[in-house]
């Protein structure tokens, strides 16, 4: 289990992240929800190591979370430049030798050899995200995993996503569209103001638009006026 306890962050004056509390099952896949600046992506790169929280704890599996149990796909992945494709993965192959690059890309249809550079906003997430396949570590995290994606490597995502789940990883996910998330996930968690605000179960997933919707409704006479 991932047990984050009384987390605290904040940069300057600001509180981001505010005496949060969340537990999260393995083998299973959890999505983040909240508007721009709720918090999502510095718990994420709290969970991931870039960051390190001011207070509370963070355990996975009944001890402290350490940061090589973890692979993160950020919003816009970084690369070194001037590297290809083939040259990026064979770094996570150092580790995991048994990732077959050839057989994913397969699936990914990536043009390997070319430089990354080169590459597509859609492509660079095809890589990273097998990148984070070949990392093989037990804590995946991704943030906005379906950004800049065409249709078919969303199919894509949705198929893997609960497969990597099926294989006991722990995943957590973002997105700004809380339908996107429906899909693949589990359970759903709203974060507002630094705090998990409420957690749905799948099968609660129905109630998802009227709770958020009921949080930022429009006002009926702002509606009435429009021209």
């Amino acid at each position: 289990m991932l047990k984050l306890e009384d987390l605290c962050f904040g940069y300057e004056k600001a509180v981001v992240i505010n005496h949060l509390k969340w537990a999260l099952e393995p083998g299973k896949v959890h999505g983040l929800v909240g508007m721009n600046g709720a918090g999502k992506t510095t718990l994420f790169n709290i969970l991931s190591g870039m960051l390190v929280p001011q207070s509370g704890s963070v355990h996975f599996c009944d001890q402290p979370l350490n940061p090589d149990k973890c692979a993160m796909m950020e919003t816009t992945p970084f690369f070194y430049p001037m590297i290809s494709g083939k040259e990026y993965l064979e770094i996570f192959r150092l580790k995991n030798p048994d990732f077959n690059i050839v057989a994913w890309n397969s699936v990914f249809h990536l043009p390997l050899r070319e430089l990354v550079d080169n590459y597509s906003t859609g492509m660079q997430k095809r890589l990273a995200l097998m990148g984070l396949i070949a990392s093989g570590r037990a804590l995946l995290i991704l943030d906005e995993p379906f950004n800049g994606l065409d249709f078919e490597a969303v199919r894509i995502v949705q198929q893997i996503i609960p497969a990597l789940a099926a294989k006991g990883k722990t995943i957590l996910l973002s997105s700004h569209i809380p339908e996107s998330l429906t899909s693949v996930c589990h359970t759903i968690s709203t974060i507002k103001e630094g705090k998990i605000d409420f957690t749905l179960q799948k099968n609660e997933f129905g109630r998802l638009s009227e709770l958020l919707d009921s949080e930022n409704k429009i006002p009926d006479d702002i509606l009435q006026n429009l021209n």
